[in-house]
This record gives structure tokens, C-alpha cells and sequence, in this order.
């Protein structure tokens, strides 16, 4: 009897060996790879996010952090690229975040909202252990903060730093003295001919091409500084320039210099000056000599891209400090052209209204140098301050206003 109970009990413990035991509060392990630059607002944000909102809460995370400006750690990006099967249109946009089977591209609020969803699904966080708000809710306020915008995409409008800059940078850029004397220029000689329809066509097509010429100028600027976004250094390479070019602009303030192309120089005329005269005669013979339509406007637009890149020496720093505050916002391309773009209407607004005030009246109504001198001052300053702003604390470009 003892040895059938002794032979029931090993067949018993060897039936428990072969049984699966489950802890009932183990949570698996979860590894989250975030990969930033240290001059992105956005990822700083994001910074501080993992840092204060999801390391202490989830103990079975693990959070690695990789910081771009060292070259092993791009390596290392390129190897998730393949694995995650990231489309290349999106390669190099950073903060980028890696978890489990998924990735997140960009830093907001939503984003912020699925990170943690996605995280409390892996580890099997309880959710009565820490109460979260309404999901629906959160997500439909930060809908609202969003406009959906066809050709650019989602635009996010909640942080109001580049919205700002468009407007406040490209309004200032576009009181250039040398570009509105060029303007003043044709618009005297049309007016002089007293056909309204040929100052609205020639016009009309000298300020649309003088439009694309500088957007073009721009988002070549914008797609170099795309590239080499995550190259610490370049960013201090255009704030030095930036400064550079506003202290040129204070010292033509001081020196009562409102257009450097125009300026009379006892040494003799520079390449530049002489280019522009040249540009002005054929602007003269185009807009005074008859010709077919085509053929005119055709001259007019050569002339246009002429002028408009003669005059890239007089507004030099504001496009390389706005492309390249706007590339360390972290973005969706969409959203990058959205505020080119609406940095350019800005831009030509002053023109435009010169334009528009000469077709209604056949008059030339011009700015005077004493509001152009106190506009290079208020430009010399806010270039200054940007400048500085990129080489010591580029982060505070983030700002909400």
C-alpha cells in the first residue's frame, strides 16, 4: 500500500513539472528607442515626456535614447529604416520613435497619447492603477488644433513658433528697398505709356515670376538644411551668418545706405550695380517696345529672374534664418511648404498692394526712405536677436506666442 502511494505521489509531481505556471502580476519587458537632435524643439519635448511622464510610471519599459549628432547612432537609425520598412520620404525627420511592431514620426500631444497607449498594451498596465482621461476627448481637442490643408496635408497649429515667423520674417523681408525701387522703376515706365491692361499684364507678370524666383531660392535653402538636419554644427554655421548679415544691415542703417545696389559708390559702380542698370534698360525697352504678347512677357520674365537674383545680396539672411528655424521644428514636409509659402505671400504683399493702388490710379505711390531706414533697424534687430537665439539656444524657437 505504502509503495502504490509512494509511485501516485511522483506521478503526481511530474504530471505539476509539465504544467505552465503564470505570474499573476509580471509584465513583459518593453525596449522604446527614441532617436532625437539636440537642436529640435520637438524633441525635446519629447525628451522631457519620456523622461518625466513615462519612465517613472512604467517601470518595465526601457527607454534608449540615441542623439544624432554622433554618427554610430545614424547608423544605427538607417538599420531601424530596413527594419521597420520606414518610407524614405520621411528618413531623416526627427524626433522618431520605435516600439515593438510600430513607429511614431514627430512629437504632439496625439502622438504623446498613442506612445502611452501602445505602451499600457504591451506591459498590461492596470488601467485602475493610474486613471486616464478620456481618450475620445483628448484626440478630438487636438483634431482641433489641426486643419487639414489639400497638397500640404495635416498642418499643426498648435504651435503657433512657425505660423509667427512666416508672417513676422516674410513681412520684413519683403520691405526690401532694392526690390521695390526695381518695381517703382517699371511700374513709371507703364504708367507712362497710359495702357492700363499692359501695366496689369507686364506687371502682373513681373511680381508672379519675382514670387517663384524667391520661392524657389527658398526651398533650395529649405531642402539643404532637410538634409543635414541632424548636423549639430550647421546650425551654428547660419546663426554666425545670421549675425554677420544683421550687423551689416545696422551698420548700412547707421550709415544712411537704404539699398546697397543702389548706392552710389565714389570708387565706382560694382558688378552688381552695373548688372542691375543693364536689367533696368531691357526692363524699359521690353515694357516700351511694340511686340507680340508672348515675346514681351517672355522679356519680362527673364528680366524678373535677373533682377530678383541681383537683389538675393540685399535679402540674404532672412531666407537662411527662416528656412533653417523652420527645419529644427521637426515637421511633416506638407507642413514645411505650407509655411514656405506663406512666408512668400507675406513677402510680396507690400509689393502687391503697390501694384494694385498703380493699375487703380495710374500712379506710382512709393515708401518713403525714412520708413525703409526704420524698417532695416526693426530687421537689423530681429535678425540679430534670431541669430543669436540659433547659436545659443536654438530650442527657444519653439516658442508659443
Amino acid at each position: 500500500m505504502r509503495s502504490k502511494l509512494t509511485i501516485f505521489a511522483i506521478l503526481f509531481f511530474c504530471l505539476l513539472s509539465f504544467l505552465p505556471i503564470q505570474p499573476t502580476n509580471a509584465a513583459e519587458q518593453v525596449e522604446l528607442d527614441f532617436f532625437y537632435s539636440e537642436t529640435c524643439p520637438h524633441c525635446i519635448k519629447e525628451y522631457k515626456f519620456l523622461d518625466n511622464d513615462i519612465e517613472p510610471k512604467y517601470e518595465d519599459v526601457k527607454i534608449n535614447k540615441y542623439v544624432l549628432s554622433k554618427q554610430k547612432n545614424v547608423d544605427l537609425l538607417e538599420e531601424f529604416y530596413a527594419e521597420y520598412e520606414v518610407p524614405k520620404n520621411i528618413h531623416g525627420y526627427v524626433p522618431i520613435t520605435f516600439i515593438d511592431d510600430v513607429y511614431y514620426s514627430g512629437f504632439n500631444d496625439r502622438i504623446a497619447m498613442q506612445i502611452e497607449s501602445k505602451i499600457i498594451n504591451l506591459t498590461k498596465y492596470e488601467a485602475s492603477q493610474q486613471p486616464i482621461e478620456d481618450g475620445d476627448s483628448q484626440m478630438a481637442d487636438e483634431l482641433r488644433e489641426t486643419v487639414k490643408v489639400p497638397l500640404f496635408g495635416e498642418i499643426d497649429l498648435k504651435n503657433s513658433s512657425p505660423l509667427t515667423l512666416s508672417i513676422i520674417l516674410g513681412t520684413l523681408d519683403g520691405f526690401n528697398a532694392c526690390a521695390m525701387i526695381a518695381l517703382g522703376f517699371l511700374l513709371a515706365v507703364l504708367i507712362g505709356t497710359g495702357v492700363r491692361k499692359k501695366i496689369i499684364l507686364i506687371g502682373g507678370t513681373f511680381i508672379l515670376v519675382s514670387g517663384a524666383v524667391y520661392f524657389l531660392f527658398i526651398s533650395a535653402w529649405l531642402n539643404l538644411f532637410m538634409i543635414t538636419q541632424n548636423i549639430a554644427f550647421i546650425t551654428s554655421i547660419v546663426a554666425i551668418i545670421v549675425i554677420i548679415f544683421a550687423i551689416l544691415i545696422l551698420r548700412d542703417y547707421i550709415r544712411n545706405i537704404v539699398c546697397k545696389i543702389c548706392h552710389i559708390n565714389p570708387k565706382g559702380a560694382t558688378i552688381w550695380q552695373k548688372m542691375e542698370k543693364y536689367l533696368f534698360t531691357k526692363m524699359q525697352y521690353y515694357a516700351t517696345t511694340p511686340m507680340s504678347t508672348f515675346l514681351m512677357l517672355l522679356g519680362v520674365a527673364g528680366v524678373a529672374v535677373g533682377i530678383n537674383t541681383v537683389e538675393l545680396v540685399c535679402s540674404f539672411g532672412f531666407p537662411l534664418a527662416f528656412t533653417k528655424a523652420l527645419t529644427d521644428m521637426g515637421m511633416s514636409t506638407g507642413s514645411y511648404y505650407f509655411y514656405l509659402i506663406l512666408y512668400i505671400m507675406f513677402y510680396m504683399l507690400d509689393d502687391f498692394i503697390i501694384f494694385l493702388i498703380a493699375v487703380i490710379t495710374l500712379r506710382v505711390t512709393g515708401i518713403s526712405d525714412k520708413y525703409l531706414k526704420f524698417v532695416m533697424l526693426i530687421s537689423g534687430i530681429m535678425l540679430l536677436i534670431l541669430g543669436i537665439v540659433m547659436l545659443f539656444k536654438p530650442s527657444l524657437l519653439a516658442f508659443n506666442l
